[in-house]
Order: C-alpha cells, then sequence, then structure tokens
C-alpha cells in the first residue's frame, strides 16, 4: 500500500520541512474559516429575530437580474417592508436569495433588513444561515494540513503536479491527531451543510 501510495503521490520524505510562511498560510485559512462560520451566525441570529431590523414585505414586482448574458440570472423581487416594531414603511425594498423565483405578487414575506436589501427570516434563513456555520467548518479542515506540518503551499518545483503536492501535504497528516480533527471537521461541516440544504429545499 505504501509502494502504491508514493508512486500515485509521490515520497513525501521529498517535501521541504516546517516553515514559518507554511503556518501563516494555515493560520490565513483558519481565520477565513472563522470569517464564514461568524457570518452564518450572525445571519442565524438575525433570521431568528434576536438582532436586526425585522418586518414584513408586501412583494409588488418580481424579476429576474441579468449578469451580462450569463446563464445564471438573479430572481429578485421588490415592495413595501413594513418594521414590525413601527416606523415608516421602506418603498421599494428589494428582497433576493433562495426562494425568489417562487414569490407571487402580493405575497407578504417575513424579512429582516440585510444592508441595502432585505432577506428571509424565519426557517428558510435560519437554514441558510446554519449551513454557512457548517461550510465555515468544513473550510476549516482545509487549514489543519499546513498547521501542522507548516510546509508553505508555493513551494512547487518547475514542472510539479500542484494537485499532487498538495495530496501529499494533506496526505502526510494521516493516522496524526492533525489528521483526525481535520477528518472530523470536514466530516461534520459537509454532514450538517448537507442536512442544512435538505431542510431549506423541504421548506421551498
Amino acid at each position: 500500500m505504501t509502494e502504491l501510495r508514493e508512486t500515485v503521490l509521490g515520497d513525501p520524505a521529498q517535501l521541504p520541512g516546517p516553515s514559518l510562511g507554511g503556518r501563516l498560510f494555515g493560520v490565513l485559512l483558519l481565520l477565513v474559516a472563522l470569517g464564514i462560520c461568524a457570518a452564518g451566525v450572525n445571519m442565524t441570529l438575525t433570521a431568528a429575530k434576536v438582532k436586526g431590523v425585522q418586518g414584513t414585505l408586501t412583494v409588488e414586482r418580481c424579476w429576474k437580474q441579468s449578469r451580462s448574458g450569463k446563464a445564471f440570472d438573479e430572481p429578485r423581487c421588490s415592495g413595501t417592508f413594513r418594521p414590525d416594531g413601527g416606523g415608516e414603511p421602506v418603498e421599494n425594498a428589494e428582497y433576493r436569495g433562495g426562494g425568489a423565483a417562487n414569490v407571487a405578487v402580493g405575497e407578504e414575506l417575513h424579512v429582516h433588513q440585510a444592508g441595502a436589501t432585505f432577506r428571509l427570516s424565519g426557517g428558510k434563513g435560519l437554514a441558510q444561515g446554519v449551513m454557512a456555520v457548517f461550510g465555515g467548518l468544513a473550510f476549516s479542515a482545509l487549514a489543519v494540513p499546513f498547521l501542522a506540518t507548516g510546509i508553505q503551499p508555493r513551494w512547487f518545483r518547475r514542472g510539479e503536479n500542484r494537485t499532487r503536492v498538495l495530496a501529499m501535504v494533506t496526505f502526510g497528516i494521516k493516522g496524526t491527531t492533525a489528521g483526525r480533527v481535520r477528518n472530523v471537521l470536514m466530516l461534520v461541516g459537509l454532514v450538517g451543510m448537507a442536512v442544512s440544504y435538505i431542510t431549506y429545499a423541504a421548506m421551498s
């Protein structure tokens, strides 16, 4: 098995030793993952109506936002937003996001303000936020091999297969504590994302 692995991936002994650059790259990936998780937590709390400006948007029109003729046009809707706590209604409030393609004119959506636009509160919004949290968790697994080995990712010899080198780095922590941590993060993240997506789709 070892011979087959080295034939496919190469000999891990040929990789460079630990470096500060490798550790810093791992830290950078981890910070990005934490940022994704933080954004997901914020989305979840807002969708749960714990924070943010909540209210009802009465849909007046829907359309597809053209993206320079690209295949993936983004469905959007707009209407009048009325805050739950009272206050001035917002005319031409724009809603975008999941489920916009299935929204009918006259429908009332429970939404919250997200910058210049509005997004769903309640079940669908919660599912989206939780999905983002688990996505960040899965992404954090990418940081573990670089944090554990310290191998600098820009070390690629001319003509070297980059995918092969990265696979060697990743495989290099198999059977170690770092490898088990990476596997748990990836598994929990992917399963959580899948369950969140199925839950979201079931609400459509």
